[in-house]
């Protein structure tokens, strides 16, 4: 309900009623936000809940403080966030010696920080509100700011980018090859800000959000067909190189994976898998993040029957495997490493890791979380590479992402602007069980083919490995938890999107809208003045 007012600046101004919904309904609001947005990802993949999924929560804040509207957004972003990220429960629990209850605490303890995103994204909304800033226009660029910001800051946490829910839809996510894959966040959060509008809007409200509700339209409708054209464009267009790839997925159980006496069988396997998919002529042969489970700068009979394969097949193989380096101090620095070794065995070139897994791989700030160790068992304290590498083969050039670095879109941008032809995924997710995380990981890793118009070949230890083509498209995957393999024809455009060649140009604008934004805030007196809130109408 709206009335006529007169604001600080002596203008007309439409005050939000005082009373809006009951305490209960708000937090029931909030807590079913929560719940829409995990229901869009993977595994329930409910994907159109994420058009709509922020409504409850812009309802619940309506008429708030910006304090009390954080804590409903913290709240909503603590349903998402456990509901989506749960499985690091079944990870603490199963392979460390921590007990359930201290799992659930971690999980809840990360939850609670990553929380307070989707809360300061609500308070901010109506701290803009109070003081006549356009917040429907706002909130997309605000979720944007808000979402890159959580990609590197405090440790770097960017799982459950809400544009990842639109993986399948892939008539819309061709934009991410300009705005990568904020963009489609951009579009979701407006049309969901746009819609809560509409649902809450009185009298003349309604014409305020004519401008907003046109762009949503237009967005909706113009993208999807604008990707499908370009779609089509990209089909049409002849391959700039083409080869065949083979993934091996050997399924080695995390609790088997570093037992010295499983080794044997470990290498049994994978000389099995590979043998069997030489077969098909690959110009590459994938083996998963930390395939083998000994060092493999080592010299020994492990390294050499790498090599020997390698050499007996006639195969370029790539493979994960633990490494480490030795400064000058003499203190030894575990890495997590890539191997590229050639047909004639060879041991070519080697990738260290960039982006390490925060509380698994190393822990953050360790001057101060001295107390914190690790949750993740046999892994140490890894350091991370500080170079990218662009691997060789006769035909192509490509870069390897491991594991969670398949969610930084700079990390791919990097590699293929470097020169890659095309992206490799070695992950073990293996820590996960079957849980949804191996479905939500493939999904995000399938924007990385999007924006840099590349294809992504994926070897996981357990699953789920894929082949994505340069559309985003997942052409083939395997199931979780078998012995396999698989050989493919990948090719690749040859097109240099505008994400590879200027990076996130749509995510500083978005910074750069919101700065000023702020700074507009700031300049002005917020519209209340002890009684009901007050908007600044828009004259017709």
């Amino acid at each position: 309900m709206a009335a006529l007012a007169v604001g600080t600046n002596g203008a007309p101004a439409v005050a939000e009623a005082t009373r809006g919904p009951r305490r209960a309904t708000r937090v029931a609001l909030a807590i079913g936000s929560g719940l829409a947005l995990a229901a869009a990802f993977p595994s329930l993949d409910l994907e159109p809940l994420a058009w709509i999924a922020l409504v409850p929560l812009l309802l619940a804040v309506r008429g708030l403080a910006p304090g009390a509207a954080f804590g409903l957004g913290w709240l909503s972003g603590l349903v998402f966030y456990v509901t989506t990220t749960y499985w690091i429960v079944h990870t603490i629990g199963r392979y460390t010696a921590l007990p359930l209850v201290a799992a659930v605490g971690v999980l809840l303890a990360m939850c609670s920080v990553l929380a307070c995103y989707t809360g300061a994204f609500v308070a901010t909304l109506r701290w803009l509100a109070r003081r006549g800033l356009p917040a429907v226009w706002l909130a997309a660029p605000l979720w944007v700011t808000l979402e890159w910001l959580r990609s590197w800051f405090f440790i770097g946490f960017p799982w459950g980018t809400l544009g990842y829910s639109q993986y399948r839809y892939l008539d819309l996510v061709q934009m991410a090859e300009v705005t990568g894959v904020y963009g489609v966040s951009a579009v979701l959060v407006l049309f969901n800000a746009v819609v809560a509008g509409v649902v809450s809007a009185r009298g003349a409200e309604v014409r305020r959000l004519v401008p907003a509700l046109v762009a949503a339209t237009v967005l909706m409708v113009g993208l999807p067909l604008a990707g499908r054209w370009r779609l089509a464009e990209l089909a049409a267009l002849p391959p700039a190189g083409a080869l065949r790839v083979a993934v091996a997925q050997g399924n080695v159980a995390q609790d088997q994976k570093w037992d010295p006496a499983f080794q044997g069988e470990t290498m049994r396997r994978y000389a099995e898998l590979t043998a069997a998919a030489a077969a098909a002529e690959p110009d590459l042969v994938v083996w998963p993040e930390t395939a083998t489970p000994f060092f493999f700068q080592e010299a020994g009979p492990l390294r050499d029957q790498v090599l020997d394969l390698a050499l007996d097949r006639k195969v370029w193989i790539l493979f994960g495997a633990p490494a480490f380096r030795q400064d000058e101090r003499g203190v030894v620095h575990e890495q997590n490493r890539a191997y590229l070794v050639s047909p004639d065995g060879r041991e070519v070139a080697t990738y260290d890791k960039i982006q390490l897994v925060p509380f698994g791989e190393y822990v953050p700030f360790q001057r101060i979380l001295f107390f914190v160790t690790q949750v993740v068992e046999a892994i140490g304290t890894m350091e991370p590479g500080r170079t990218s590498t662009v691997f060789e083969l006769p035909r192509a050039r490509f870069g390897a992402l491991i594991c969670y670095e398949g969610i930084f879109p700079p990390l791919a941008r990097r590699l293929v602007a470097g020169g890659a032809d095309f992206l490799v995924n070695v992950t073990n997710d293996a820590w996960y069980g079957r849980t949804s995380a191996p479905a939500q990981h493939l999904a995000q890793a399938t924007l990385r083919a999007v924006e840099n118009r590349v294809p992504l070949v994926r070897a996981a230890n357990t699953g789920i490995s894929a082949i994505v083509e340069p559309s985003g498209r997942i052409r083939w995957q395997g199931p979780l938890y078998e012995t396999l393999w698989h050989a493919d024809r990948i090719s690749w455009p040859g097109v240099r999107t505008f994400y590879t060649r200027f990076g996130d140009v749509f995510v500083r604008a978005c910074v750069a809208a919101v700065a000023i934004a702020l700074a507009l805030g700031i300049a002005r007196r917020p519209s209340t003045g002890g009684g009901p809130e007050q908007l600044p109408a828009v004259s017709a």
